[in-house]
């Protein structure tokens, strides 16, 4: 079932119990995805789009009874869930994810038109294509209603996600090892 809570005004995080990935121990790991509302940096040309200046940028973290405690004691910030959530995410990160890989921008224009108000704006140099929001409100109600339901579709391909390589130097799966008990 797909639990969603509310980390602050401009993040969420959903978790279901299907969303599953294997770190190679053989046991399964349960993951989380980070939704964060952010104002669009100079990497996006907007091609009038006018003021539409919101994005959604996707993480996957593990779920928190799959942490290892010395993460947990280190990011946990007000002992709540969300807290913890909040926590691991603001000092670790999280391995980036494109929810409209599983289902395209253009391709979920006329349904996801009745979800939020949104336009679709290309990365400068880049042939990606992202969803643009007028505010976080906006962006935020799509993430719940659409990408949130949608993110599912991520499993089917999990392990090439996590065996992408990171900005920061690894991968995805290296990133998830470090948050997880047992490993």
């Amino acid at each position: 079932m797909l639990n969603i809570l509310e980390l602050d005004d401009r993040t969420i995080y959903a978790e279901n119990d299907r969303w599953q990935c294997d770190l190679g121990t053989g046991r399964p790991v349960k993951l989380g995805v980070i939704f964060e509302a952010v104002a669009i940096s100079d990497a996006l040309n907007m091609q009038s789009n006018g003021s539409f200046s919101v994005i959604i940028e996707s993480h996957l973290i593990p779920q928190p009874e799959c942490l290892d405690e010395e993460v947990v004691l280190e990011a946990d910030e007000d002992c709540s869930r969300e807290g913890l959530i909040s926590g691991v995410y603001r000092l670790f990160g999280g391995v980036p994810v494109n929810i409209d890989a599983v289902q395209p921008a253009k391709a979920s224009c006329g349904f996801s038109s009745f979800v939020a108000d949104s336009k679709i704006a290309s990365l400068k140099d880049q042939e990606m294509e992202v969803r643009c929001f007028k505010d976080v409100f906006e962006a935020l109600k799509f993430a719940r209603d659409f990408y949130a339901i949608y993110a599912t579709g991520l499993f089917g391909f999990i392990d090439e996600v996590l065996d992408n390589p990171l900005r920061s130097g690894g991968t995805g799966r290296d990133l998830l090892r470090q948050l997880v008990k047992g490993i």
